[in-house]
């Protein structure tokens, strides 16, 4: 309920922010209709993959549990990186090489199921390990179009989505690295515990920031693509903590309101 509530209430924010400031018009039945298909707040897809993860989590633990042994569950997930992955990669312009029917529906179980084996075996990588995994991972993609698609004109995107071959290593590996992370400071410790109670609001209230922001430094600073790195280092920040400080203020009030039932 935290999270449909959440979500009902971050979509009429956006919904006003998107008819007074963005000046979209819609009638009122289809502003609701909007909410029910979850395209008033465009990063919505997300919730409605949880509604449907959430409903399936307690048959999957059982699934996950009655496995026997540690590699039956390696193969579980690799049987699900193949079929998320290989579509991604193989069926392109024009292709179709790969079975893809389920490769939308494999990529949220697929990393159900990666949380599931390292919540259970806790395995730990190496930090130098890790990061020349992403590096080598994120240069894939410019290598490639600089030695095979040179003067072209096009940037062909090796990499594929997010939960293709390589989106899917960086995202393991960086998660491996950091997960058990002992952070000693009290203040920053306690920061990053709030920003995860929150992140679910700051996820849905990113959009009105992103659209305010972005056109902005677009129109008055951003002049190259040289500038990129530049307007990335100053964007990112604002609507971070934009975002951060409108959560907590929604945490806070949910906070009260449920004290207030609760004296009632």
């Amino acid at each position: 309920m935290r999270v449909i509530v959440a979500y009902i209430l971050f979509s009429v924010i956006t919904i006003l922010f998107r008819v007074y400031y963005l000046g979209d018009e819609y009638s009122i039945v289809q502003w609701i209709l909007r909410i029910l298909n979850y395209s008033a707040i465009p990063y919505a897809w997300y919730i409605e993959m949880w509604i449907g993860l959430a409903l399936l989590t307690p048959f999957l633990n059982y699934l996950y549990k009655a496995i026997p042994s540690i590699n039956e569950k390696l193969l579980l997930i690799a049987s699900l990186f193949i079929m998320t992955s290989l579509p991604d990669l193989c069926n392109r312009y024009g292709l179709y090489i790969f079975p893809a029917y389920f490769a939308s529906a494999c990529y949220p179980l697929l990393f159900f199921f990666i949380g599931t084996f390292i919540r259970e075996y806790q395995p730990r990588i190496n930090i130098w390990l890790g990061c020349s995994v992403i590096v080598s991972m994120c240069l894939i993609t410019p290598i490639a179009n600089v030695i095979l698609f040179r003067g072209s004109g096009d940037i062909v995107e090796i990499g594929g989505g997010p939960g293709g071959v390589f989106y899917t290593w960086i995202a393991v590996a960086l998660f491996l690295m950091l997960y058990k992370t002992d952070i000693s400071m009290k203040p920053l410790r306690k920061f990053f515990t709030h920003c995860s109670s929150v992140s679910l609001e700051m996820y849905l209230c990113c959009f009105v920031f992103d659209q305010i922001y972005y056109p902005w430094f677009r129109s008055h600073l951003f002049y190259s693509q040289s500038q990129f790195l530049v307007v990335f280092f100053v964007v990112v920040p604002l609507v971070f903590f934009s975002s951060y400080a409108i959560a907590s203020l929604y945490n806070w009030c949910v906070g009260m309101v449920k004290k207030l039932l609760v004296r009632r």
